[in-house]
């Protein structure tokens, strides 16, 4: 921009800074247009104005260059290397031009791997693994500061970019902060809430070739029991990652058969083992390209036990296809201190409930109006989101609210929310959600305007 426009980016800056200054949650000051080139006027004069307003805390700028002139604190820089298979991010010597000021990766992933809630289930996980793999290679390197990744919520865009409906999805949520499975990455980073995410709905028709695929969980608990049936296979805990940086990395489920050859097919342990290692192997990568490893397995199977490939194949229908089975239940329990603190069941979905999760049922009315955000889901019988369900939900109110948006909520991915607003009358009251397919769901809420609150407080 031209001299103008430079003088309203530096009041800007400094504008940013008063308005926000008082905030303990803010780390730094972002001083420098996004992803834009140097000029050493303009960043110099808006540093200086930053440290004036606010001496305490330290400049940043992102950028999308390296090595590029650093006015800053702190040289910030989005990180977008990652694409699935290489390195999960680029070292600190390669990006900053001075070794002895901070580094932080102000993005990553993001555009790189958009996912919507209703992509399939692979996607789903590849989303969600891409983000452990960046912060997993992120907590690797002690001279990296930090990471955030990109983003934390879908978002409105423009013509340009998007998914042709004008809508970024590079969120680890959904616009109403609904979560996708890589939410989990980073929620299972702390302890205060029980965390616990499967990454498979353990339907064999929604991966290719009816093979089962990876299947990760996600948690912050100190392990995780398998049970299929009833019948505990084995127990996992974060030791058994593939990412070994990250405190609480997903962990993969590669086990699907426990002792059950040994209980039931009277195999020798010698055997059992041999036959277990090939059919998880098949059940998460299938039989088509067998590594060299797992050949070697099936030859001593068939030339020491005398095991054909249709032995194999019959193993594998029984104990990883289940067909013609009754519907098989897989229980994940996570475990913290030697009790269950969280359990997720995947099996056969029978029936649908609506769940309607509201941000907060006290409203206050005061120079203007108020608003609550409600989250709403489609769930098994077992509360798991039916990521393939879209439909309408029908909204009806009682009381002094008024909805934001049309009377009908759309559910896309099982997902979706609306939000609520006062109309500056106190008073109770409802909201009934309903679908065609379940039973009505009612909220209430408790609206006081400024006058109530100041007398009743």
């Amino acid at each position: 921009g031209g001299a103008a426009w430079k003088q309203q980016a530096l009041r800007n800056v400094g504008d940013m800074v008063c308005q926000y200054r008082n905030h303990p949650s803010v780390i730094l000051w972002g001083v420098r247009i996004n992803e834009s080139a140097d000029d050493d006027a303009l960043y110099s004069a808006a540093n200086a104005t930053a440290r004036t307003l606010d001496p305490t805390r330290a400049t940043g700028g992102v950028r999308c260059i390296k090595k590029s002139r650093l006015l800053e604190d702190v040289y910030t820089y989005n990180d977008f290397l990652y694409d699935g298979v290489n390195a999960g991010c680029e070292r600190k010597k390669n990006v900053t031009p001075d070794m002895g000021k901070a580094y932080l990766i102000s993005e990553f992933n993001g555009h790189m791997y958009p996912t919507k809630p209703w992509d399939d289930e692979a996607h789903r996980t590849e989303h969600a693994l891409r983000h452990a793999a960046v912060l997993d290679a992120v907590f690797g390197q002690d001279d990296i500061a930090g990471a955030f990744g990109w983003c934390m919520f879908d978002y409105n865009t423009h013509k340009d970019f998007g998914s042709g409906d004008r809508i970024c999805y590079h969120g680890v949520t959904d616009m109403f902060r609904n979560g996708k499975l890589a939410a989990a990455v980073y929620a299972a980073q702390q302890s205060a809430t029980p965390v616990l995410a499967v990454s498979s709905a353990m339907d064999l028709g929604e991966r290719a070739g009816s093979v089962r695929g990876r299947v990760f969980v996600i948690t912050n608990a100190d392990e995780v029991r398998l049970y299929k049936n009833g019948r505990f296979l084995r127990s996992y805990t974060h030791a058994d990652s593939p990412y070994k940086n990250l405190p609480r990395p997903p962990i993969e489920i590669d086990d699907f058969i426990g002792d059950q050859l040994e209980r039931e097919e009277h195999f020798t342990p010698q055997q059992a083992k041999l036959v277990k290692d090939l059919l998880n192997y098949s059940a998460r990568f299938g039989f088509a390209h067998l590594p060299p490893q797992i050949m070697a397995k099936a030859g001593i199977l068939m030339t020491r036990y005398g095991m054909r490939f249709e032995d194999a194949y019959a193993l594998y229908g029984k104990y990883i296809g289940d067909w013609g089975a009754r519907a098989t239940d897989f229980r994940f329990d996570a475990v913290t201190g030697g009790a269950v603190v969280r359990s997720v069941h995947r099996t056969a979905v029978t029936a649908l409930q609506l769940t309607a999760d509201p941000s907060h049922t006290l409203l206050r009315h005061g120079s203007t109006y108020d608003a609550a955000l409600v989250r709403l889901a489609m769930c098994d019988q077992n509360g798991n989101v039916v990521p393939f369900w879209h439909g309408d939900v029908k909204v009806k109110i009682d009381g002094p609210l008024e909805l934001i948006g049309p009377r009908r909520a759309t559910l896309r991915g099982g997902l979706g929310g609306i939000y609520l607003k006062t109309l500056g009358r106190p008073g109770a009251a409802e909201v009934t959600l309903k679908t065609q397919q379940t039973e009505p769901v009612t909220l209430r809420f408790l609206i006081k305007t400024e006058e109530e609150t100041w007398e009743r407080e």
